[in-house]
This record gives structure tokens, C-alpha cells and sequence, in this order.
């Protein structure tokens, strides 16, 4: 860039990938700002503006909102907790959206074994006991060691029939590529708000791979793989 120059709006759109329309809104909630010379009402853009631009696209990409930008621009709001505040919030809207699977899942077993969910109690699935916990660690193991035809004996019709063997593989690969290298396996927990969900923890170097079980019927009919901070303390 030329220190020197001013880019107009069109010129920084073209660079950056984004529109008139965006850069706009933005300026106009006080996250950007523009630069106008003489009457002309055209906006136009230092070097220096150009990149806030940048910095305020990245942040907007991660899912940053605009009220978190403008923390971290006015209130000296730390870039990390920033972030970490926003992959809780996801976390949080991920557990969510399991619960309710777990619920469908619930009912789609009453309806499917000839039981009426208007009338009865559905919502409590049995809990997990001793011989769920130890298919849990099997699946495990053949999750870190890529033994796909092992899950599958665990896994319900159903769950199959949603998750085929080679979505299953892909989701794999593309989740244990960040980790690292194997550490160790951390722990096995029973999930106390919905005992028919379990949790394997297991360390890697750069990150904690959380692999979540729900049973039904002595079978795997959900199944998720996602990460926890190694660091933190309880249960992810």
C-alpha cells in the first residue's frame, strides 16, 4: 500500500473481499471509520483504516459480534478472552442442541416401540451402568486407532443409517488432525444431568479430544467428537 494514498470504497471492497453495503453498517455501529475530503461525500480510506478494516473482518470470520469488537476497541477487552469467550458461547449452543437431539431421540424410541409420548413419562432414558462405560472406552479405542468396523458393532441401526462409514471417517480426519500427538487417555464420566450420555477424555499435545456417547437400548445412537482445554478444571 501506498502510506500516502487514500483507497476509496470500492478499491478496499475489491481488496478485502467485502461490500459498500458492509463496510457501511460498520462504520456506521463505530467499529470502522471512513475518511471524506472537501464536499465530496464519497468514502475513502487511509492505510492505516484499511487495515482496522482487516482486523475487523478477521474477528467478524471467527464470529465475533459487533458489540465484542467494540470492547475490544474501546474497553481494552483482551483479544484471548475475547475469543475464549466466544468458543463458550458456541460450546454452550452445541450442549444445548445435544439435549435436544437426546429428546427427539427419546421419542423417536417411544413411537418406534408402539408407546404413546402424550401419555407417558418419555423423557428419561435409562442410565448408562457399567457394561455402557466399557463399550464407551472400546469405541474409543477404535476411534484413535481408525478401526471403523469396530465402532459399528456399538452403533445403532438408526445412528448408521444417519452417520454412514465414510461421513464417520471424514468427520474423523478432519477432527483428530489438530491434536497433536497422543498423550494420554484423561477419564470417563457419566454425564449426571442425563445419565445415558457419556464423555471420553483424552490428552493430546495441542488439544483435548471430547468424544460424547448417547445411549439407548444398550447401543451408541449419538455420537459427537469434539475438543476440551486440557487445562481446565471438571468437566469440559
Amino acid at each position: 500500500m501506498n502510506h500516502n494514498h487514500l483507497y476509496d470504497i470500492t478499491e478496499v471492497c475489491n481488496m478485502l473481499g467485502t461490500t459498500s453495503r458492509t463496510l457501511r453498517f460498520y462504520e456506521e455501529k463505530g467499529i470502522i471509520q471512513s475518511t471524506t475530503i472537501g464536499i465530496s461525500s464519497r468514502r475513502q480510506y487511509t492505510e492505516e483504516q484499511v487495515s482496522l478494516i482487516k482486523n475487523v473482518l478477521v474477528l467478524r470470520s471467527l464470529g465475533l459480534s459487533i458489540k465484542a469488537i467494540a470492547k475490544l476497541q474501546n474497553q481494552g477487552t483482551d483479544l484471548k478472552t475475547a475469543v475464549l469467550s466466544k468458543r463458550a458461547e458456541i460450546y454452550a449452543s452445541i450442549e444445548s442442541r445435544i439435549h435436544e437431539i437426546n429428546l427427539l431421540n427419546e421419542a423417536l424410541s417411544a413411537i418406534e416401540s408402539g408407546n404413546d409420548i402424550f401419555d407417558r413419562d418419555w423423557k428419561h432414558a435409562p442410565a448408562a451402568g457399567s457394561e455402557e462405560i466399557e463399550i464407551a472406552k472400546a469405541c474409543t479405542d477404535a476411534i484413535l486407532n481408525s478401526n471403523t468396523d469396530m465402532l459399528y458393532r456399538y452403533i445403532s441401526p438408526r445412528l448408521a443409517e444417519y452417520m454412514p462409514k465414510d461421513v464417520y471417517q471424514t468427520v474423523r480426519k478432519d477432527t483428530l488432525y489438530p491434536l497433536g500427538a497422543f498423550v494420554a487417555l484423561d477419564k470417563t464420566v457419566v454425564d449426571e444431568g442425563c445419565r445415558n450420555r457419556i464423555y471420553d477424555l483424552v490428552k493430546f499435545t495441542n488439544l483435548g479430544l471430547k468424544i460424547t456417547y448417547v445411549f439407548y437400548g444398550g447401543k451408541i445412537d449419538g455420537l459427537w467428537l469434539g475438543y476440551y482445554d486440557t487445562n481446565a478444571r471438571g468437566l469440559p
